[in-house]
């Protein structure tokens, strides 16, 4: 793989890993385990729950 497409997908990683790791839902030490598509599904799937909280869906 290309040292371009590495450092992308490391630097779209590290973000996954510091967002979810904001919502204190998640340890750091297991998300460093995760593929970047399972960060961004689990990403996708919080800001999903947060915007209906934050519009009082739930």
């Amino acid at each position: 793989m290309g040292k371009l497409l590495q450092n992308a997908l490391q630097k779209q990683k590290q973000f996954y890993i510091y967002e979810l790791t904001k919502t204190g839902m998640f340890e750091f030490d297991s998300l460093n385990r995760w593929t970047v598509t399972e960060l961004r599904r689990e990403y996708e799937q919080n800001r999903t729950r947060q915007k209906k909280k934050r519009e009082g869906w739930q």
